[in-house]
């Protein structure tokens, strides 16, 4: 076998095993990409593990959040976030009223909302649905540009306050991440505040 065809099959067998291991690390299609129970002071659920996370305290509370990847134009990065709202504190608004605030129509932003479905999550009877809005993004850098944000969003009440649960991407790929909403819910347990 000349030199040339040695190099070229050889480079052919590279460029396989290459697809194979990136086939082994996404995993096969229709396979459940890799997931973790993650736990915060708040809750503990199931999440994708490649996701960051991390906890603060803002002024409206504690909030936990888990970063996931980019869209495919780079200009806004996959999202969940989970917050507690107190009923003691400043500004508290009650759940229904609450979903009814996040669900308004905006024609600032463009924002509609799918009716509201009601869902078990842990024993609680949450309420369920999805918000699409319009942003210009991103924000650090030019050229910006009209995106289309989806959000899946969960209500959950559990004794007096209660536990906004919103998972948001760019329209693009906001199907991709729905079995990791679903995923979070129904594995979601919260711990007593």
């Amino acid at each position: 076998m000349p030199k040339s065809h040695r190099a070229i099959c050889f480079a052919a067998v590279i460029l396989c095993a290459g697809v194979l291991r990136a086939q082994e690390e996404a995993g096969t299609p229709g396979s459940q990409p890799q997931s973790r129970m993650t736990t915060s002071r708040l809750f503990s659920c199931e999440l994708p593990s490649s996701w960051n996370t991390f906890e603060e305290e803002d002024v409206l509370g504690a909030v936990f959040h888990a970063l996931g990847p980019d869209d495919p134009t780079a200009s806004y990065r996959t999202g969940l976030s989970v917050r507690w709202v107190d009923p003691e504190q400043t500004g508290y608004v009650e759940p229904k009223k609450a979903v009814e605030l996040m669900r308004r129509s905006d024609r600032a932003v463009r924002r509609n909302a799918t009716p509201v479905l009601p869902m078990r999550v842990a024993g609680l009877l949450a309420r369920v649905f999805e918000v699409t809005e319009t942003r210009v993004l991103p924000l650090e850098r030019l050229p910006a540009g009209e995106k289309v944000i989806h959000h899946y969003v969960a209500v959950i009440p559990d004794r007096a306050g209660y536990y906004v649960v919103r998972l948001s991407s760019a329209r693009e790929v906001y199907l991709d991440f729905h079995d990791d909403f679903r995923r979070c819910l129904q594995t979601f347990q919260p711990f007593a505040r």
